[in-house]
């Protein structure tokens, strides 16, 4: 399991040279930036700029959006993060025949059909030990937000914590997140998400 953001641009090396079976967990934009954005979590684009294979195979089309960035925008920032990272997803999605993608919201919506199926398609055995973990995981005991001390913790309400990004952001910054990602939001979430 890689929680890595930009593990998405290794994909077809993950496929081919290990033959992993690959899936992307895809999250609501405006969760994703709500989450950037709650942990005060800059990002310096000159970290993929500085990449010229990278630019060269995947991001030449975002260079003057990276370069133009304010260093103290959290929201564009995540909003163009979130757009580099899911643009590539949903290109893979089509080049990849095994690549599977499914929704963070589903899956914390209704956790043990979810990841019950998921298992079922990777051919891997949904076990007591392995519903237990889940049901712990996600757990309505379980809080609906991390402390910021806890932020790589797995234990959350996961129901509860769906729409947090509804809290944290307010109307304008939810209406700014839709604009920067809305090509490549829609090819996830439906109007009705929003």
């Amino acid at each position: 399991l890689l929680k890595d953001p930009f593990a998405v641009f290794s994909i077809p090396w993950f496929t081919k040279r290990l033959n992993a079976s690959v899936v992307i967990t895809v999250r609501h934009p405006a969760a994703f930036v709500s989450s950037l954005k709650r942990l005060s979590w800059n990002f310096d684009f000159n970290n993929l700029l500085d990449q010229p294979f990278l630019m060269r195979d995947h991001l030449e089309r975002y260079r003057a959006q990276m370069q133009s960035i304010a260093s103290d925008d959290v929201i564009g920032q995540a909003s163009l993060l979130w757009t580099i990272i899911y643009q590539t997803v949903h290109a893979y999605l089509s080049l990849i025949p095994d690549l599977r993608a499914v929704r963070h919201e589903d899956l914390s919506r209704d956790p043990l059909p979810g990841y019950r199926g998921l298992y079922e398609s990777l051919g891997l055995d949904f076990t007591p030990r392995v519903e237990k973990r889940i049901m712990s995981s996600s757990s309505s005991d379980n809080p609906a937000e991390l402390s910021r001390q806890k932020v790589h913790s797995v234990k959350l309400d996961s129901r509860a914590s769906i729409e947090n990004w509804k809290r944290r952001l307010a109307d304008e910054e939810i209406k700014r997140v839709r604009e920067l990602t809305e090509e490549t939001a829609r090819l996830f979430y439906p109007e009705v998400d929003w």
